[in-house]
């Protein structure tokens, strides 16, 4: 196993890995037949600050991925999300009906976290932080890859004067992962029930989670 920069090259095999983990872990083919918006989820990581990924490479395949900012306060990370969810909406008429249901399903949400229907608001993260998200194809689960690629960007960020760094995720019955941040000397530093699952789980209680580590 072999823990790398991420290069130019390697932007397939990373989407790829983002539309199979996208559901909680699982992939996102029950819901969308196209890759396409969903891949926009991360463009803005791909494309604004490619520099501080990392990917985990097994056998010439990448099987995971560590995508993040040194300083996300530059970043407009919630108005992006706003303005490809329209997007999505607008061309919905023209894709299938799976993804179709889908991408209205994504609109109900933000009218639900925009009007405070849902909690989404509530949430808090730290300012002038760093922020990383981090996915592994399942065969790649439970080896240390994921301890391995935030050690490696942990010691790019501190280079670089970050101090803070902040992770988002969920946390439910169906995916737990909080032990992963513990370990690595992450706390729990905001949570909030999300409805952001709620086309899909509706009767599931999914929270919303922001963890903290200092470097």
């Amino acid at each position: 196993m072999k823990i790398r920069k991420y290069k130019l090259e390697d932007r397939k095999e990373v989407e790829s890995i983002h539309f199979e983990t996208g559901f909680l872990g699982k992939s996102m083919e029950k819901f969308l037949t196209r890759h396409e918006e969903w891949d926009e989820e991360i463009k803005y990581y791909l494309e604004n600050e490619p520099e501080s990924i990392f990917v985990a490479v097994y056998n010439d395949k990448v099987v995971g991925y560590l995508i993040g900012f040194l300083d996300d306060s530059k970043h407009k990370i919630t108005s992006d999300f706003i303005k490809r969810t329209i997007i999505n909406l607008i061309k919905a008429s023209f894709m299938p009906a799976k993804d179709r249901k889908f991408w209205t399903g994504r609109i109900k949400f933000l009218f639900r976290a925009v009007l405070g229907i849902s909690e989404e608001r509530k949430l808090k993260v730290p300012k002038n932080a760093g922020h990383l998200h981090i996915n592994l194809l399942p065969e790649a689960r439970g080896k240390g890859i994921g301890s391995k690629l935030l050690k490696m960007f942990f010691n790019y960020a501190k280079k670089n004067g970050t101090k803070t760094i902040h992770a988002d995720g969920f946390e439910t019955r169906l995916n737990q992962n909080k032990n992963f941040w513990l370990k690595n000397n992450f706390r729990e530093y905001s949570k909030v029930k999300t409805s952001y699952w709620q086309e899909q789980y509706p009767n599931e209680v999914i929270y919303s989670v922001c963890y903290v580590k200092k470097l």
